[in-house]
């Protein structure tokens, strides 16, 4: 009988140790929202200005949000994460970090409840930045999957 010695153990412990990996970064799944003017009332049709776009990943029950805006019509005063259908507003869920100016990034890790990573997984989710001449609202963006928009 031979002995083939740690050589192997080593190489099929490095196997499944990179099998685990693999299955950790499937279990990943990325979002987008593109940031657009959205007007809260018909006065603020012609008052709001900008764009954006931010990335959102979930790996597990941990939401990592990383994103832009400029061009705004004022200084941003907040960014929150919503919980509404596309189109329709719904109430806020968690605040993110802003950078309070008409340009900036958007910033936050989250832990989502199950009802949350729900919404998320229906499009029910979505990031609305909030602006001192706009109170309720500038820019607003519904979150979907990555992959829908790598299809575009």
């Amino acid at each position: 009988m031979k002995n083939f010695g740690l050589k192997p153990l080593a190489l099929i412990a490095a196997t499944l140790s990179l099998l685990s990996i693999g299955q950790l970064a499937l279990a990943q799944e990325v979002y987008r929202a593109r940031l657009s003017p959205m007007p809260t009332t018909p006065s603020t049709v012609n008052d709001i200005t900008g764009e954006g776009e931010v990335i959102l990943t979930l790996n597990g029950s941990t939401l990592t949000v990383e994103g832009h805006f400029s061009g705004m019509s004022s200084a941003a005063t907040g960014v929150h994460l919503h919980n509404g259908p596309p189109a329709q507003p719904g109430p806020v869920v968690h605040a993110l970090t802003v950078d309070q100016a008409p340009a900036g990034t958007i910033s936050a890790t989250l832990e989502l409840t199950p009802e949350q990573i729900e919404a998320l997984e229906n499009n029910a989710l979505y990031v609305q930045v909030h602006s001192e001449n706009n109170p309720p609202g500038e820019l607003r963006g519904w979150i979907f999957l990555r992959s829908h928009f790598d299809n575009l």
